[in-house]
């Protein structure tokens, strides 16, 4: 049942004024957010948003039309890790790194601006861009940047020339470098649906699928330094593409073997 006016939280207020100045229109606001047509005027009116006006941001719809460069294959990985696209055509792509989702705004010559998302109890901030369009939205479809792709096992894979950049960007959105303690190697690892970790594995004929305790998502996982060599050898190709702190952590678990 949808919420009245009365029945809403500040959260869910700033989360209606964000859905239209990310460029949802005010038709599609109470299907996304679960509230009432009456109470989304009411809020936009109460700050003073003109929900007549046009333009409210501009972006470059076609970027993901065709995936024909390094850096496009690196936010697509970015996107199919932590982004969302709706049924009703409206893209986001959040995440705690600030330079990445600047990268992102930079890359889409996105006008809009980039929310600040705090979390009670010292958790790390969120930032995030969002807006509507159907063309974007028709494009990451494609590459199966849909909802429930976890549940789902929906993936894509570029083409060979950019899958390094595009694993890369994946890894940057949702994976993990850990340094064993007290002893030489560590881990990297690669979170995901079952068919997508199981078709890297495949892709790179090395790692183990390990599966999660939610037994929603799996891990892809290696452990040798034979292994994590590759893997930094194989992702890192492109020169200031990528967080660095990442990469510092693998090279740190590297350098470590060569001590022992």
């Amino acid at each position: 049942m949808e919420l009245s006016y009365r029945q809403l939280t500040p959260q869910l207020k700033q989360q209606i004024v964000q859905a239209f100045e990310g460029g949802m229109e005010c038709r599609e606001i109470p299907d996304f957010l679960n509230v009432s047509k009456r109470s989304v005027a009411r809020v936009l009116a109460e700050v003073g948003i003109n929900t007549k006006r046009k333009n409210r941001y501009n972006l470059d719809e076609a970027y993901f039309d065709t995936i024909d460069s390094q850096k496009k294959a690196y936010l697509l990985g970015l996107m199919a890790a932590d982004g969302c696209v709706t049924s009703t055509n409206y893209v986001v792509y959040e995440s705690t790194e600030l330079s990445l989702v600047k990268l992102f705004k930079a890359e889409l010559i996105y006008t809009g601006d980039i929310r600040t998302i705090t979390f009670p109890q010292g958790y790390a901030p969120h930032y995030r861009i969002n807006f509507s369009s159907k063309q974007l939205a028709t494009a990451l479809k494609q590459y199966a940047v849909v909802v429930g792709r976890t549940e789902s096992g929906a993936y894509y894979f570029p083409e060979a020339q950019y899958f390094s950049s595009y694993l890369l960007g994946y890894f940057d959105g949702d994976g993990c470098a850990y340094v064993n303690q007290g002893r030489s190697g560590g881990l990297v690892c690669i979170v995901g649906s079952y068919p997508w970790v199981k078709a890297l594995s495949n892709y790179l004929d090395m790692g183990k699928v390990v599966q999660h305790q939610s037994e929603s998502v799996y891990y892809w996982r290696i452990y040798s330094q034979e292994h994590i060599q590759q893997f930094y050898n194989w992702v890192y190709q492109i020169p200031g593409l990528g967080l660095d702190y990442k990469k510092a952590k693998i090279e740190q678990i590297l350098r470590s073997y060569r001590r022992g």
